[in-house]
C-alpha cells in the first residue's frame, strides 16, 4: 500500500463527558450521550468538520454547542469487508481488504476520516470560538461486541461490562479511538438503585434518582487517559475495600466474598513491590478490581480499573490455581503503570508498554515465588516464543519503515501507513498476540541485560516522572504527549544514561522478526589446553543472521568458568583457555557453579580431560533454540551436579534421547532427592517414561514399572503398607506436584508389545482406594484429577488376544480387565461431580478426556452426543471447552457434517464469548480436512458459510473474526478453495494487484 501523506490533526481532544442514562438487562439495551469539546489546531482555526470513531451504535441527536446538526455522516467500513462475489474467496485477497478497512478508519493511519463524520453548522463555522463543545445521544442495542450482558436466573447474579479488543471503545459510545489521543474526563452512569457501577476515575458523588429506583454514580478522571483505556461495569456486586490501603477496592459477584478476600495480602504484597521497585508511587488515586462473569480474558487492564473473570477467584484451600491467578495479578498492576497510565506512541510501539508491564511482573513474581521458579518461567517462555516463531511467521514487534531514529514524528502528524507487516489488534489473532507479548517482555530483559538493571531503571524512571509531570498539570495539552512512549524515546532514555551502544540489537531482535537455532558441539585440544567450539546457526527464511555477544559456561574441576563470544556468522569456531590442571585419578574433586566443592567419579569418563561439561547461553539472555552434542555421561554428571534448574532439565530432555540402564539409574536419583526443584523432578519422571518403555522393549530392564512404583510407595506409601497412601499433606507443594505427576508418568510405560503392565493396574487401584484427604487442609481435586488422567494413560489400542499372556517375563493383563476398572472409576466420577462438582470441574475435564480415550482405541463406539451435552450452557465453561475440543476432534475423524455445523451455530449464537472463541480455535487445532486432502465436508455451501460471517457477520468483534480467518487458512490455505471455480485465482490474482494502494478519501479544506 502507498504512503499517506502527512497531514496534522485538526483538533485537539481537550475533555469528554460520557453519561450513561439507561441500561436495561432485559432487553440488553444501553442508552447514553456523550459530550466532547475540542479546540481547533488548524492554521485558520477553523473546522469544517470532525471525525469520530464510532460503531454499531445509534445516533439519536448530533449538537455543536448548542446548535443542532443534521449533516454529518455514519459509515463503518468493516461491516462487510468484500464484496459479496463468489469467485474472491482467498485469504490474500480478504487479509488486503480487511487491512485497508480498518486503516481506513484508524486515526494514526487515516487523513482524519473514522466513522462518523459531522460537518460543523455555517453560523458556527463563520464564528468560530476557541473550543467546540460536541454532543452526541446515542444508544446501543443488543450489542454484539464491545459491551456483554451475562443473563441469570436470579436477579441478584445479573451483570454487565464492556470488554475490548484493543481500541475498541468505539464499540460503545462516540470517541477518539486512540492511545495517542488522551483528555480528563467526567464520567456518570445510571444504574438500578440495588446495583453498583463502577469506571474510570474517582467516584465523587452518588445520587438517587427522584423515583427512587435508580442511582447516578458520577465519575472523575482528572489524569489524562485515552479512550480506549475506559470502561464500565455495572452488577449487584459486593464490595470489599482494602483494610491496609484504603484506595484499594474489590468488587466481586455475590457469595464470592470470602474468596475474594483471599486476595487481599498478596495485592499488598505487589503494590509496596512495584512502588519500591520503580521508586514511583501508584500513578492513579486509586485502584478497582471487578470480578465479573463469561470474559474473553481473564484479566483486562483499564485506567484506575481492572476487569476480571471469577474464575480467577480461589478459596486457601487450592494449590494450583494459585500459580495461575497471582502472576495475572502482578500483571495486571504492572498494566496500570505500562499501557493504562504511560501509554504507546502509535501502533509500531505497541510492543513497548507491553513488554515493560510483562518485564516487571516477571520481577514481582520472581520476589513471591523466588529466584528459581523465575529462572524456569523464563525458560519456558523462550521456549514457547521459539517454537512458535519456527512454525509461523510473525510481524517484527517495531515494523515501521527505515527502522528507529532517535528523533520521532512530531504528535500531530499520522504514522505514514506502508504496506509492511505491522501489529495491530483488529489485524491479528489472540494466539499471535499473546506470543508477540511474550516476545516484548523477553525483549525488555534482554535490553536490561544488556545496559545493566541499575541504568535500564534509571531510563524507566525518567519515562515515569515525566508522565507524573504531565499528568500533574491537566491544563496544560502540550505536556499530555508525554504520557506516550515510543521504541525510539526509550532509546533515547537509554543512551543518556548509559553510553552502551544497542543500535544493532535494536536492528535485529526489534525491527527484525525471527529467532536463531543453535547446534553447538565441542573437543578438547590438549596441546594447547583450550576448547575448541564449534556453533551452527539456522534462521528462518528471509531472516537476517543474528549477530551479538553470547555467553558459554564451561564446567572445569576447577570451577565452572564463562567466556563471552562474538556470534556473527552462521558458523563460527571459537578458542575456549581451560583454568584446570590435568590430573589422572578416578576420583577428582570439582568446584561447582556455586562455589561449593564435591568430590566425583570420573572413572566412566576421560578423566585427563579437565572440562566435564559446557552451556550454551545458560542465562537465557537470547531468544533461541540451542542444542549442544554431549556424550550420555557428560549429561547424567551434568544433571547430578549442576545446580542450574534449567541446565538439569536440559540433561535430562538430552538423556530421553539415549536409554539405557545408566540414564535410568541417573534419572530415578533425581526423582529419589528431595534437593531438587520440583519442576526438575517432574521433568525427570516424564523422561523415565520414555527411557522404561524403551528399555522394556530392548530387554535391559526387567518389571519396568516396579521401580517406579517402589520409589513412588517410599515417597508416599506408608512404612507398614507402602502400597497404602499416607493421608494426604500438601503442605509441601513440590512434593504435591510430584505426587501428581508420578502416577501419570508410571501408567504411561509400556511393556514390550504396546501393552500396560499387570502391575501399574494394581498400583492404579490402590491410589484410589486409599486415597483420603480427611486430615489434609487443602483441596485434592487436582490430584484426583491427575489419577484420572493417569487412567486414561493406562488405555492402548484394543487387544487382539483376550488372554492373559507371559511374553518377555512380563505379566500382560487381558485389556478387558482394565477398560472396566477406567470406564468404572470414569463412570463414578463423574456421577459424583453432578452432586458434588470439584473446582472448576477439573474431574469432569478428566472425565470427558478419558471417555475419549477409550473411543479412540476402540472400546467405546464413538458417541458425539455424549459430548454435545456438555457444550451447552449449564456447565462450567472450561468444561465446555473440553466437550468442544473432544466433538472437533470426532468431526475429523468421523467427517460427520451435522456435527461441524452445530459448531458453528454454537460459535454464532452462544451467549459465552470464550465457548465461540474455542469453536473456532478446536477446528483449526483438529480440522476436518485440509486443501491437500479431498473430503465430503469441503463443500461450497460450507465456503459460502464460514466466508460471509468472516466479512460481514463480525465486524463488531476482531477477536472472533481474526480467529475464524485462521480457520479459513487452515481450511483452504491462502488460495481460493478448490471447490470454487477456479476462474477465481486468476481474478484473484489481478485484485491483489489493483488492491495495494489504499484507497485516499477526498479532503475537504478546512
Amino acid at each position: 500500500m502507498s504512503k499517506s501523506r502527512k497531514h496534522k490533526n485538526a483538533f485537539k481532544l481537550a475533555h469528554q463527558v460520557l453519561s450513561i442514562t439507561e441500561i436495561n438487562f432485559k432487553k440488553h439495551y444501553l442508552q447514553g450521550w456523550t459530550e466532547l469539546t475540542v479546540e481547533p489546531q488548524t492554521s485558520s482555526g477553523r473546522l469544517l468538520k470532525v471525525s469520530l470513531n464510532c460503531k454499531q451504535c445509534r445516533i439519536l441527536k448530533v449538537s455543536v454547542n448548542g446548535v443542532r446538526v443534521e449533516s454529518y455522516s455514519y459509515i463503518d467500513p468493516t461491516l462487510s469487508i468484500c464484496p459479496q462475489e463468489s469467485e474472491k474467496r482467498n485469504l490474500e485477497y480478504f487479509n488486503a481488504c480487511h487491512f485497508e478497512a480498518v486503516a481506513s478508519c484508524d486515526v494514526e493511519w487515516s487523513l482524519g476520516n473514522c466513522e462518523l463524520i459531522i460537518k460543523i453548522p455555517k453560523e458556527i463555522y463563520d464564528n468560530m470560538p476557541d473550543a467546540l463543545k460536541m454532543r452526541i445521544d446515542f444508544s446501543l442495542d443488543r450489542p454484539s461486541g464491545g459491551v456483554h450482558f451475562v443473563d441469570a436466573a436470579d436477579s441478584k447474579y445479573l451483570h454487565m461490562y464492556t470488554y475490548g479488543w484493543g481500541n475498541t471503545s468505539r464499540l460503545w459510545f462516540p470517541c477518539v479511538d486512540s492511545y495517542q489521543e488522551v483528555c480528563t474526563w467526567n464520567i456518570d452512569i445510571t444504574a438500578p438503585s440495588a446495583m453498583t457501577a463502577v469506571s474510570c476515575g474517582e467516584l465523587c458523588e452518588q445520587l438517587l434518582t427522584s423515583d427512587g429506583h435508580r442511582k447516578v454514580f458520577m465519575y472523575t478522571v482528572t489524569v489524562p487517559i485515552a479512550a480506549p483505556n475506559v470502561a464500565l461495569a455495572v452488577g449487584c456486586f459486593e464490595i470489599y475495600p482494602d483494610p491496609v490501603m484504603p484506595e484499594m477496592t474489590y468488587f466481586c459477584l455475590p457469595q464470592l466474598l470470602p474468596v475474594l478476600k483471599n486476595l487481599g495480602t498478596f495485592m499488598q504484597e505487589i503494590f509496596g513491590f512495584y512502588e519500591e521497585f520503580l521508586s514511583s508511587r501508584f500513578p492513579y488515586s486509586n485502584y478497582k478490581m471487578v470480578f465479573v462473569d463469561e470474559t474473553y480474558q481473564d484479566i483486562a487492564s483499564y485506567s484506575t480499573l481492572g476487569i476480571f473473570s471469577t474464575n480467577l477467584l480461589h478459596s486457601s484451600r487450592i494449590i494450583d490455581q494459585v500459580y495461575t491467578t497471582r502472576p495475572l495479578m502482578a500483571l495486571a498492576v504492572a498494566q496500570q503503570y505500562f499501557g493504562c497510565f504511560l501509554l504507546q506512541y502509535s501502533w509500531y510501539d505497541w510492543w513497548l508498554p507491553r513488554g515493560l508491564a510483562g518485564y516487571v511482573a516477571g520481577l514481582c513474581m520472581s520476589k513471591m515465588f523466588g529466584s528459581t521458579w523465575y529462572q524456569h518461567w523464563i525458560r519456558q517462555e523462550v521456549e514457547r516464543v521459539s517454537e512458535y516463531e519456527s512454525a509461523h511467521s510473525l510481524p517484527p514487534l517495531y515494523g515501521y519503515p527505515g527502522g528507529i531514529t532517535i528523533e520521532e514524528p512530531e504528535m500531530d502528524e499520522p504514522i505514514e501507513f506502508t504496506g509492511k507487516p505491522i501489529i495491530h489488534t483488529h489485524l491479528m489473532t489472540s494466539t499471535e498476540l499473546e506470543i508477540l507479548a511474550t516476545k516484548a517482555h523477553l525483549i525488555v530483559r534482554m535490553i536490561q541485560d544488556r545496559v545493566g538493571q541499575e541504568l535500564f531503571l534509571q531510563a524507566i524512571g525518567k519515562l515515569l516522572s515525566l508522565g507524573n509531570a504531565a499528568s500533574g498539570d491537566s491544563k496544560d495539552y502540550s505536556k499530555w504527549k508525554s504520557v506516550l512512549i515510543s521504541t525510539a524515546g526509550l532509546i533515547k532514555a537509554l543512551s543518556s544514561v548509559s553510553s552502551k551502544d544497542i543500535t544493532t540489537f535494536v536492528e535485529q531482535w526489534i525491527c527484525s522478526n525471527g529467532v536463531p537455532r543453535f547446534s553447538a558441539s565441542y573437543n578438547y585440544v590438549r596441546k594447547k589446553n583450550l576448547v575448541e567450539l564449534t556453533l551452527k546457526q539456522e534462521v528462518p527464511r528471509g531472516t537476517n543472521k543474528f549477530v551479538g555477544a553470547m555467553t558459554i559456561t564451561v564446567q572445569e574441576f576447577d570451577g565452572s568458568f564463562s567466556h563471552s563470544i562474538i556470534v556473527d556468522d552462521f558458523y563460527t569456531v571459537h578458542d575456549l583457555p581451560c583454568h584446570s590442571k590435568l590430573k589422572k585419578s578416578r576420583k577428582r574433586k570439582m568446584i561447582v557453579s556455586t562455589g561449593e566443592e564435591v568430590e566425583i567419579d570420573v572413572s566412566g569418563t576421560e578423566s585427563d580431560i579437565p572440562v566435564l561439561w559446557l552451556r550454551v547461553d545458560p542465562d537465557h539472555a537470547w531468544i533461541r533454540q540451542v542444542t549442544v552434542e554431549q556424550p550420555d555421561t557428560t549429561w547424567c554428571m551434568m544433571l547430578k551436579y549442576e545446580r542450574d534448574p534449567n541446565a538439569q532439565i536440559m540433561a535430562i530432555d538430552s538423556l530421553g534421547n539415549v536409554p539405557s540402564p545408566s540414564v535410568h539409574s541417573a534419572l530415578m536419583d533425581v526423582l529419589a532427592c528431595t534437593n531438587f526443584y520440583y519442576a526438575v523432578r517432574v521433568q525427570a519422571a516424564n523422561v523415565l517414561t520414555m527411557v522404561c518403555s524403551a528399555a522394556g522393549v530392548s530387554g535391559s530392564l526387567t518389571g519396568i514399572a516396579n521401580p517406579m512404583i517402589q520409589l513412588f510407595q517410599r515417597l508416599y506409601g506408608t512404612r507398614v503398607a507402602p502400597n497404602i497412601l499416607k493421608y494426604n499433606d500438601f503442605s509441601d507443594v513440590g512434593a504435591y506436584y510430584l505426587l501428581k505427576s508420578l502416577p501419570l508418568c508410571i501408567a504411561s510405560i509400556r511393556s514390550p508389545d504396546g501393552t500396560c503392565p499387570q502391575e501399574i493396574l494394581r498400583f492404579m487401584m490402590d491410589l484410589f482406594k486409599y486415597n483420603s484427604n480427611e486430615l489434609n487442609k487443602f483441596s485434592d481435586c487436582y490430584f484426583v484429577s491427575s489419577l484420572i488422567d493417569a487412567l486414561a494413560a493406562m488405555v492402548t489400542e484394543k487387544a487382539t488376544s483376550p488372554e492373559t499372556t507371559t511374553q518377555g517375563g512380563y505379566a500382560l493383563l487381558n485389556d478387558n480387565v482394565i477398560i472396566k476398572y477406567v470406564l468404572e472409576q470414569v463412570t463414578e466420577h463423574l456421577n459424583l461431580e453432578q452432586v458434588l462438582p470439584s473446582y472448576h470441574s477439573v474431574i469432569s475435564i478428566s472425565c470427558l478426556k478419558a471417555l475419549r480415550v477409550l473411543q479412540k482405541c476402540g472400546h467405546l463406539p464413538v458417541d458425539p452426543a455424549l459430548f454435545k451435552d456438555y457444550c451447552f450452557p449449564g456447565f462450567f465453561v472450561d468444561l465446555r471447552l473440553t466437550a468442544i475440543e473432544c466433538l472437533a476432534e470426532i468431526i475429523k475423524e468421523q467427517q460427520c457434517e451435522e456435527n461441524l455445523m452445530f459448531l458453528l451455530d454454537l460459535a454464532a449464537s452462544d451467549l459465552n464469548l470464550l465457548v465461540r472463541l474455542c469453536v473456532y480455535k478446536s477446528l483449526a487445532k483438529y480440522p476436518p480436512f485440509t486443501r491437500k486432502f479431498e473430503s465430503k465436508l469441503n463443500t461450497v455451501d460450507l465456503v459460502d458459510k464460514l466466508w460471509n460471517r468472516m466479512i460481514s457477520g463480525l465486524s463488531d468483534d476482531p477477536c472472533l473474526r481474526n480467529s475464524l480467518a485462521e480457520l479459513y487458512s487452515t481450511l483452504y490455505g491462502r488460495l481460493t478453495p478448490p471447490c470454487i471455480s477456479q476462474v477465481g485465482i486468476v481474478i484473484d490474482l489481478k485484485e491483489k494487484t489493483a488492491r495495494t494502494s489504499l484507497a485516499s478519501p477526498v479532503n475537504t479544506p478546512q
